[in-house]
């Protein structure tokens, strides 16, 4: 989410950490005003104002204000997603749902139709698809792997490169699929720099707000943590909905002649 990326962002210019903090510190004001107007209550430019938001994402302030508004609008929807502490158990299951929702719209509209059309045109053709994940995503990378598995394509999942596998493997029929909550963990950087000398294709699952990684894969899928106390639930659910997506998208695919598919 917009709020999220503005108080996590580290890559920002003194003019644009200016403007991030007029916005945080005015977080109704920027419903309805233009970038000229936020420049001038900033004492900045529209120019600052555009690079800000395309920092962010976003092609325009524009696409950046109608983004804001409509997260603005589903977070006062949202209140009820917060937990209370003193909830009975049914209730809290009724959070849980919400939370759930709320995870799966929001990572659903982090999804690039272009990017996911490439993503799965990849995968269609590909022999064989690598993850690379740790701890927990490690374990949600090997439930993926065996569903794969049962549509007859090779797939493994590995903890850290493997210098002497990786030499084994075509550049031109093999795709590595990363998972990384925050996009700075070493070792999911390290592998993903071996792969690319090796020009493997690969797949970014990973936050939005540390381009990092994001910037090193030939394509990304964006992770939703959330706002609430319950963040590491909705991180899970996000990755779980992103790895489904692939899987369901392949089986539909792989159903008919490979195409290129929109």
């Amino acid at each position: 989410m917009i709020i999220k990326q503005l108080q996590e962002g580290t890559a920002f210019t003194h003019q644009e950490k200016a403007v991030v903090h007029f916005i945080l510190e005015n977080q109704e004001c920027i419903l309805d005003k233009t970038a000229k107007e936020i420049a001038l209550l900033t004492l900045t430019s529209p120019a600052t104002i555009n690079r800000l938001c395309k920092k962010l994402g976003f092609k325009s302030y524009h696409e950046f204000q109608l983004q804001y508004v409509s997260e603005h609008a589903q977070n006062k929807k949202n209140d009820q997603t917060k937990l209370d502490v003193t909830a009975s158990n049914i209730e809290l299951s009724t959070t849980v749902e919400g939370l759930y929702q709320e995870t799966i719209r929001c990572t659903q509209k982090m999804i690039r139709k272009e990017s996911l059309n490439r993503i799965i045109n990849r995968l269609v053709h590909s022999q064989r698809i690598d993850f690379y994940a740790s701890d927990l995503n490690f374990i949600r990378a090997q439930g993926t792997c065996l569903k794969l598995s049962s549509l007859g394509i090779n797939t493994q999942v590995f903890n850290t490169h493997n210098e002497y596998y990786i030499g084994t493997i075509a550049d031109d029929d093999s795709v590595a699929i990363i998972i990384s909550h925050t996009g700075k963990n070493p070792i999911m950087i390290d592998a993903v720099t071996e792969l690319r000398r090796k020009n493997i294709f690969t797949i970014a699952l990973t936050s939005n707000v540390d381009r990092k990684l994001d910037l090193l894969c030939n394509e990304s899928l964006y992770i939703y943590s959330g706002t609430y106390e319950l963040t590491s639930l909705q991180y899970g659910v996000s990755v779980d909905y992103l790895l489904d997506v692939i899987f369901t998208c392949l089986v539909a695919r792989k159903r008919k002649a490979p195409f290129n598919y929109v």
